[in-house]
């Protein structure tokens, strides 16, 4: 595809680096970290930030504005950061999903909050509510359009009340993440209790809560996803969606290939679950 406007609007999900200053007991990424931690950090050096401009420059001709969702690992720890978001921002609309451990000096400083907007996810383990509450205060005041998260993990349940209040406190809607793997023996988030699934349907972000919580499964049905979305990695290569790696399914390409990797229709989803709020969406009604 290269060569014709198409009539958007297109995302994607890019995960820029697999690093991370935080080791979050919930977090996918904590196997590959300490078993193969050299080489998970460094994929993200696989590609370089003309690469990565040149990558965006072609969508843009080829699709018209992305919706880009910038995540990790910790954004924030590429060192190439801030100027890739400068330079893709001018053609697309950028959403960063941080810990927001950086300064919001780095932000406030060098980022547009007309075309740049945040997601920060609150770990209690290793920072404090009202630190980060203030720093979203900072962005919000700033005009950044911003939104926080706290992952339900099951130890988190007394403090979660609290936590959202000071974050809402500064101006930002807290939502609850379905935490997804294993606490105490237990498989989640099938484990969690009737009052615990009603409090994150009261508070998860509003696409698919039942396949989010596990409660119903997405395979067969038709997604968008590999039509109107894709998912990059570090090193480069393109991905259907979350799915497409974790079962092992050929990548879509390269960024380096020099082309759009968008196909013409949707496809049955080839996974039991879909987790992720930025995919789950593309979901066909079912």
């Amino acid at each position: 595809m290269s060569g014709k406007r198409m009539d958007g609007p297109y995302s994607a999900g890019w995960d820029i680096i697999h690093s991370c200053d935080y080791r979050c007991p919930y977090c996918f990424f904590i196997p590959s970290w300490t078993t193969d931690a050299e080489a998970t950090n460094a994929r993200h050096l696989v590609v370089s930030k003309e690469e990565w401009l040149r990558f965006w420059d072609l969508c843009y001709k080829a699709a018209g504005s992305f919706q880009i969702e910038i995540a990790g690992g910790e954004p924030f720890r590429h060192p190439d950061l801030v100027p890739i978001v400068q330079g893709i921002a001018r053609r697309h609309s950028v959403r960063i999903v941080t810990n927001l451990s950086v300064a919001p000096a780095l932000i406030l400083d060098h980022l547009d909050p007309k075309t740049v907007c945040f997601s920060v996810s609150f770990h209690p383990q290793f920072a404090s509510v009202e630190a980060v509450a203030e720093k979203l205060r900072r962005l919000v005041d700033a005009g950044f359009q911003t939104v926080a998260s706290i992952v339900a993990y099951p130890p988190y349940f007394p403090g979660l009340p609290g936590w959202r209040k000071t974050i809402e406190a500064s101006g930002v809607r807290c939502y609850l993440n379905p935490f997804q793997g294993v606490w105490e023996g237990a498989r989640y988030p099938q484990s969690y209790t009737m009052g615990e699934v009603e409090l994150l349907r009261r508070h998860a972000f509003a696409a698919e809560p039942a396949v989010r919580l596990a409660e119903r499964s997405p395979r067969g049905r038709l997604c968008a996803a590999g039509r109107r979305y894709f998912r990059i990695w570090p090193d480069g290569t393109i991905y259907r969606c979350c799915a497409a790696t974790e079962l092992g399914l050929k990548p879509l390409g390269h960024v380096r290939d020099g082309k759009v990797p968008l196909s013409a229709a949707d496809a049955p989803c080839p996974a039991e679950r879909c987790f992720a709020p930025n995919e789950v969406v593309h979901l066909s009604p079912g």
